[in-house]
């Protein structure tokens, strides 16, 4: 993974999200989402049938993470770019995963888009290419 880091309040927002990631690859979920703002809004693209804008680490882990459990084997978050522009972090990489219901593989590019108040990421937005999902699906 390649960290464009251009002074401290930059290395300091990649480091928060590097972590997140690194939580999430270990699987531990509990500390992804404890290093979430507790109001945290998440969205994820309507052409997802559980796309929508989740408020809570709650709603998060009920209509985000739990599914990927649940709808997916291996399910990889892989990001591969991570910069900082002001209070946004973003991550350039990719999803990959074999859907349960189909056994269909999946993978694709994704865009992750964080915005940090005082190191805390308070909102987090997935652009994807949404068909690649659903036709494992």
């Amino acid at each position: 993974m390649t960290t464009h880091q251009h002074d401290e309040q930059t290395a300091t927002g990649c480091a928060v999200v590097e972590a997140l990631y690194s939580s999430l690859a270990e699987g531990d979920v509990p500390a992804l989402l404890a290093g979430l703002d507790e109001r945290i809004e998440w969205v994820v693209p309507p052409g997802l049938h559980y796309g929508g804008t989740y408020r809570g680490r709650e709603q998060v882990l009920e209509n985000v993470f739990s599914r990927f459990v649940t709808e997916w084997q291996d399910f990889t978050v892989a990001p591969a770019e991570i910069m900082q522009a002001g209070d946004r972090v973003v991550a350039l990489g990719h999803y990959s995963a074999t859907n349960l219901a189909t056994g269909k593989p999946m993978r694709t590019r994704f865009v992750h888009i964080w915005r940090l108040r005082d190191g805390v990421p308070v909102h987090f937005e997935t652009v994807l290419d949404t068909h690649t999902m659903v036709a494992a699906t």
